[in-house]
């Protein structure tokens, strides 16, 4: 008989598509495949990032994530509102099947099975889904008693090994990264802590798939501590209403002679007490057995929890280290800039004081040319001067000259001549005529120091 968490993802799905596993996935495909052709080997599932719903895992600090709602219904048509209905008249349609599961929601989507001897209906939310097996398991219809119960999630996968910081939402947001999720757990104790397990249930198939894919070739870390998730095919187990009474095959060969004898406690030295003493001895070396393995699992993960703390102080040392070194480097590039930042104003000082004596060497240059140029200048007009003088003697000579040729024509007696310009000849380099001094034997101010004499000029008239 098909199991209830086996449906395709489509209703519309043809049904010779089903392959070699059709509705028993459970036993051939492990319910994630859905056998060798119920789509598990899809070229469109194969790639990882086909269904990624935009979630980038770029190992980000998860602080502050948002916190689940806490109503139960929020998301409506999930996985979790599936219906299997089996032992159903082979003349049933889709039609008067979601006929008969609206009087107790809205149905989105009915798919019938090879032969139409079960089917697969999709309710609004879980509790309508509840209330349609509650209302219609075991009626008849048509003749035909119905089977009717809750489908397992035909997307849902286990998540294993996973840290005690692990929590609901950062699950759903890891997982999120293989396509839209629907439902995200952490399995909790009775304390309220974590189990290290936890159960995620997708919108869609492939993204299942991918999730169980890539988490298997890959190591997929939820947090710092680098311990991978193990992911496997989450086989869905019916804790709240279990095998009732009302589905036991009455029919079977193993009922009757099962049911022949009641409870009871064995009795010594009979057959049933020793076969039960055997039964229980085993039951005893199975649990011995698995209480040693389970220690020396134990003491392997604390080992291995150990090693990789240990190499995590390690490598965050070296990090630590590779830092300092690389502080150190940029220290002493700092100093080397520094310095050369010096040198350089140190050397411009130096140019600026070099530039500053060579301006002030120009400048006294300057000053000491144009001082020469000032005494060459008043030399050059004293020699002016000078000539001047020189001519305005000769003048004066030659007046002197004149005024004797003219006396010397008329009848008066002849006069005496006048008295020299500048006594005893020209005037000399220095402007003083000859024999001109003081009495300490330094030439003393001539005619041309006093307004060159010509206050001493008698008047003879014009020339």
């Amino acid at each position: 008989m098909a199991t209830p968490g086996d449906r395709p993802d489509r209703p519309n799905r043809p049904k010779n598509s089903e392959g070699h596993g059709g509705g028993h996935n459970r036993g051939h495909g492990g319910g994630h495949g859905g056998g060798h052709g119920g789509g598990g080997h899809n070229k469109s599932q194969n790639n990882v990032h086909a269904q990624v719903s935009g979630v980038q895992l770029n190992g980000a600090p998860t602080y502050e994530l948002p916190v689940q709602k806490k109503n139960k219904d929020s998301k409506k048509f999930t996985g979790r509102c599936r219906v299997f209905v089996a032992n159903l008249p082979n003349n049933i349609t889709e039609e008067t099947l979601k006929k008969l599961f609206e009087k107790y929601g809205q149905v989105a989507e009915v798919f019938l099975g090879k032969g139409n001897s079960f089917a697969f209906v999709k309710m609004d939310t879980r509790a309508n889904a509840e209330a349609a097996r509650d209302a219609l398991d075991l009626n008849d219809y048509e003749g035909r008693q119905l089977r009717v119960r809750l489908a397992a999630h035909a997307a849902a996968i286990r998540v294993k090994n996973l840290s005690p910081m692990v929590t609901n939402e950062l699950l759903e947001f890891s997982f999120a990264y293989f396509g839209e999720v629907e439902r995200a757990v952490v399995i909790s104790d009775d304390r309220g802590r974590s189990t290290g397990e936890g159960i995620v249930e997708f919108a869609r198939k492939s993204s299942a798939q991918n999730a169980l894919k890539k988490c298997s070739q890959e190591c997929f870390l939820l947090t710092a501590i680098p311990t991978p998730v193990d992911v496997e095919p989450f086989d869905q187990k019916d804790e709240d209403d279990g095998f009732q009474e009302k589905h036991v095959n009455r029919n079977a060969p193993d009922f009757m002679t099962e049911r022949e004898v009641g409870p009871r406690f064995a009795q010594p030295g009979t057959f049933e007490y020793e076969f039960a003493m055997r039964w229980k001895h085993l039951f005893d070396i199975e649990k011995q057995k698995r209480e040693r393995l389970e220690a020396e699992i134990r003491e392997d993960r604390q080992l291995l929890q150990e090693q990789m703390e240990y190499c995590r102080v390690e490598h965050q040392t070296n990090m630590l280290r590779e830092q300092l070194r690389a502080m150190e480097d940029r220290a002493n590039q700092f100093s080397q800039s520094r310095s050369s930042r010096l040198e350089d104003d140190r050397r411009r000082e130096e140019e600026r004081h070099r530039q500053e004596m060579l301006m002030r060497q120009q400048t006294d240059e300057l000053l000491q040319h144009g001082r020469k140029q000032d005494f060459n200048h008043l030399r050059h007009q004293e020699n002016e001067l000078r000539s001047k003088a020189n001519q305005l003697q000769d003048i004066l000579d030659r007046q002197e000259q004149s005024l004797r040729v003219v006396s010397g024509l008329g009848n008066g007696p002849e006069p005496g001549p006048p008295p020299p310009l500048f006594p005893g000849g020209r005037i000399n380099d220095r402007g003083h005529g000859p024999g001109m001094g003081n009495q300490m034997g330094h030439p003393g101010p001539g005619p041309f120091q006093n307004n060159l004499g010509l206050a001493m000029l008698p008047v003879v008239g014009p020339i």
